[in-house]
């Protein structure tokens, strides 16, 4: 995967985990893939940070 597509998978895996409020299967993939860290712009953008 290369530039933009991580950066559209981390955002848009950091929306939909923030929307599941619970373990889930976006989470996992930002285990997998970004170390667990979510994307702090979309964070921002959403009230979150």
């Amino acid at each position: 995967m290369g530039y933009p597509d991580d950066l559209k998978l981390r955002s848009s895996m950091t929306l939909f985990a923030e929307a599941a409020g619970e373990v889930s299967v976006f989470q996992r993939v930002l285990d997998k893939f970004f170390e667990g860290k979510k994307d702090e712009r979309t964070l921002k953008l959403i009230g979150r940070l």
